[in-house]
C-alpha cells in the first residue's frame, strides 16, 4: 500500500490491513502536519526482519525493534524517514491494549517526535515525550493509555 499527503508520504512492504491503513493515515498525517508544516516525512511499514537490519546497520543494535528515525538533516522540505515493524504493532497491541492502528499511530508519532528533536534519555524525557504523544494521537481520536514495548 502507497499513501502520499502533502507533509507524510508512505509505503507498506507488508499487508496491513485496508481499515487499518486508513486509521493510520488519518492520525499521522496531521501529527505530521504539525510538527513538519514546511516538509514531508516518509514511512515505511516493513517486517521485524526489516526493522532488525536497519537497526543493526544504522544503530549498531541487532535486534527488532517496533520504530526507528532518521532525521533528514540537510535535506530541505524532507522532515526524516521512519521505519515501522507491523510484526512489532501487532505483538504490542495485543499486549497494550489498542487496536492495532491505534498502536501504529502512537508509534509513528512517537518516531515524528523523534525527527522533532524529542528524545527519552531519562525517566523525565520519557514522562514527557509519552505524554505528547499521546496528546497528538487525542487531538485525531486516538485513546491510547500505553504503547510500544
Amino acid at each position: 500500500m502507497d499513501a502520499v499527503t502533502k507533509h507524510l508520504e508512505a509505503a507498506a512492504d507488508v499487508d496491513v490491513p485496508p481499515r487499518s491503513w486508513a486509521d493510520l493515515m488519518s492520525a499521522c498525517a496531521p501529527a505530521a502536519q504539525q510538527l513538519f508544516p514546511a516538509a514531508t516525512v516518509a514511512l515505511r511499514v516493513v517486517d521485524d526482519a526489516a526493522i532488525r537490519r536497519l537497526n543493526r546497520d544504522f544503530r549498531g543494535v541487532d535486534e527488532a525493534t517496533d520504530v526507528l528515525s532518521f532525521p533528514a538533516d540537510d535535506l530541505p522540505g524532507h522532515g526524516g524517514d521512519i521505519a515501522l515493524s507491523w510484526d512489532a504493532v501487532e505483538r504490542q497491541a495485543k499486549a497494550n491494549g489498542n487496536s492495532p492502528a491505534a498502536e501504529a499511530a502512537a508509534l509513528v508519532i512517537h518516531g515524528l517526535l523523534h525527527l522533532a528533536g524529542w528524545d527519552h534519555a531519562d525517566a523525565a524525557a520519557q514522562d514527557a515525550m509519552d505524554a505528547r504523544t499521546r496528546e497528538l494521537c487525542q487531538s485525531v481520536g486516538i485513546e491510547v493509555k500505553s504503547f510500544g514495548h
